[in-house]
C-alpha cells in the first residue's frame, strides 16, 4: 500500500503521482474526458503504465472509468463536498485519538519537526507576501506533512490510506475555489494548538480543534462556492 522513500519509483508511480497533483491542481478541469494520446505526450510514457496509472486513479475517485468511453475528471457537487468533509472529519479525528493514545517519543519529534517546517513557510507566505506557485506548493506539501506526521502513531495503515485519499479529495475541491489565495491565517493559530495539545496528550481538546480546523477550511470553500 505505501511506497518506501528509499525505493525507486516506477514509471507507473511517477505517472500516478503526476495525474494526481495535476488533477488535484485543476490542470484537467471538473468533467473533462482524460486522453491518452495527449496525456502520453504530456508526460512522455508508454501506454502500458499510464493505463495502469489512471486505473489506480479511478480506484481512489479522482477518475471516472466509464469503460469504452475512458476516463474522465469527475463532476463537483455541493453534496459530495459535505460528503467528503464529514468523512474526513470522522476519520481523521478518529486516526488522531488513536495516536495520542499508541505515539511514541519518536511519533512527538516527527510532529515537532514538521510543524517546525510548517510554521517556517507560514511565515514566509502570509507574513513576508510570497505567493509565488513555488511557495504555495511548497506550503501545501509542508501542511500534509503535518497532518500525516499527527496522524502517523495512530499504526493503522488501511485508516491513513482512506484520511489520505478524502484529503486528496478536498484539496482538490479547495484548488478550484477562490479560498486558494492564502487568506486562511485562521489556520496558522489552529495548527499551533493542535501541536501544543497532541504533545500534551489532551485528547478531548486536540479533536475539538481538529474538528474546527477541518470545517473552517470547508466553509471558507463552501462560502466561495462550488465550481464545477
Amino acid at each position: 500500500m505505501s511506497n518506501s522513500s528509499s525505493e525507486p519509483l516506477t514509471t507507473s508511480e511517477m505517472i500516478y503521482q503526476a495525474l494526481k497533483q495535476d488533477i488535484i491542481r485543476g490542470v484537467y478541469p471538473s468533467g473533462e474526458k482524460i486522453k491518452l494520446e495527449s496525456i502520453k505526450e504530456r508526460y512522455n510514457v508508454s501506454y502500458s503504465p499510464l493505463r495502469e496509472a489512471l486505473s489506480r486513479l479511478a480506484e481512489s475517485q479522482l477518475l471516472i472509468n466509464s469503460g469504452q468511453r475512458g476516463f474522465r475528471v469527475p463532476e463537483m457537487s455541493q453534496d459530495q463536498f459535505e460528503d467528503i468533509t464529514e468523512t474526513r472529519i470522522k476519520l481523521e479525528c478518529m486516526a488522531l485519538e488513536m495516536a495520542m493514545t499508541k505515539g511514541d517519543m519518536e511519533w512527538e519529534s516527527r510532529i515537532v519537526a514538521a510543524y517546525h517546517l510548517l510554521s517556517q513557510q507560514e511565515k514566509c507566505v502570509h507574513e513576508q507576501g510570497d505567493t509565488s506557485q513555488e511557495s504555495r506548493d511548497r506550503l501545501d506539501t509542508v501542511h500534509e506533512a503535518f497532518h500525516q506526521a499527527l496522524l502517523s502513531g495512530s499504526q493503522s495503515e488501511w485508516l491513513l490510506f482512506f484520511v489520505k485519499s478524502l484529503n486528496a479529495q478536498f484539496d482538490r475541491y479547495r484548488r478550484y475555489s477562490v479560498t486558494f489565495q492564502f487568506t486562511q491565517n485562521k489556520s496558522v493559530a489552529y495548527h499551533q494548538k493542535l501541536k501544543d495539545l497532541v504533545l500534551e496528550r489532551n485528547i478531548p481538546e486536540a479533536i475539538k480543534v481538529l474538528e474546527e480546523h477541518i470545517r473552517h477550511s470547508a466553509k471558507a470553500i463552501t462560502n466561495q462556492g462550488i465550481n464545477n
